[in-house]
């Protein structure tokens, strides 16, 4: 009993220490500082590498990624804030070149109306003759990727709460293992997904729209495993290839297939199933919003 008295005491004397001590005051965010429009220019000359590694990461803003002839990559940017200056580095690895390229950071996240002061446009130009391995981070802001004809073995695009704009107008020459795509609140349309020439396609999806066309030169089965929460998905399929998606969905999901049929409970399959001598396998995952598939 007395111990258990002694116990209760230490407590209520420590829960007065804490409320005792002052709190800590954390430094107030230096705020940014914002200048006249400057247009920065970057190149890197990467001939000779056997693989690029490409890192590019955007904190807030708009980016713009496209395919170029021979071996200069090259980044433009217009930005209005001073901390915001871009940087590129390049560091040589046994099998590959990795290049950075990432925006510069000041203490303060500007959101909200406030924002809309700030300016930081980047665009860039990667060499399509070389084998590369693309990974995209952007918080708040808009990406339009137009990747066909890059050499892409690996494509991975992280977003927060960014509409992304991604498009292979054109066959990828090289096999590509992953394309992998994480999307917050943003809206995300793809399209000539047919054409990434990609073994597997990971997506998952937050409180934001997924529109995904998967026209393109096929040339061979792919599996693609896609997870959404909230928001509508829309997934478009040529009537060429064969077509099957599995399906987990909540009870609040409302599903309009065309161009499909029923097999089971949780499987549609389009007529080019089990007759196409190439197949796509889609294993989709969605929470409350509306999924509408389309083979035609």
């Amino acid at each position: 009993m007395a111990q258990k008295r002694f116990m209760l005491i230490t407590l209520v004397m420590l829960m007065t220490l804490a409320c005792a001590l002052p709190l800590p005051v954390l430094p107030t965010p230096k705020p940014l500082t914002q200048i006249e429009p400057k247009d920065d220019v970057q190149t890197l000359d990467v001939a000779g590498a056997a693989q690029l590694q490409v890192i590019a990461r955007v904190l807030k803003g708009d980016l713009t990624v496209q395919g170029i002839k021979g071996t200069v990559l090259k980044v433009q940017t217009r930005y209005n804030v001073a901390e915001w200056e871009p940087k590129l580095t390049s560091v040589t690895q046994p099998e590959s070149l990795q290049v950075k390229i990432q925006q510069g950071l000041g203490q303060e996240l500007p959101l909200g109306a406030e924002s809309d002061r700030y300016l930081y446009l980047s665009t860039l130009e990667l060499p399509r003759d070389v084998p590369l391995s693309l990974t995209l981070d952007q918080g708040v802001g808009k990406s339009v990727l137009t990747l066909g004809g890059l050499s892409l073995t690996s494509l991975g695009v992280t977003l927060g709460q960014a509409d992304l704009n991604l498009t292979f107008d054109s066959i990828n020459p090289v096999p590509m293992s992953t394309l992998r795509l994480t999307s917050g609140s943003g809206k995300a349309y793809l399209s000539g997904l047919g054409n990434a020439n990609f073994d597997r396609l990971n997506i998952i999806g937050g409180a934001g729209s997924l529109d995904a066309d998967f026209s393109g030169a096929w040339s061979r089965s792919a599996l693609a495993d896609i997870k959404a929460g909230v928001g509508k998905i829309t997934l478009r399929f040529p009537a060429k290839i064969g077509v099957r998606v599995v399906l987990t969905s909540s009870s609040v999901t409302s599903i309009e297939a065309v161009g499909f049929s029923k097999k089971g409970e949780n499987e549609y399959v389009n007529a080019a199933y089990g007759q196409a001598p190439i197949t796509l396998t889609v294993n989709l995952t969605a929470g409350v919003g509306m999924i509408s598939l389309i083979s035609q």
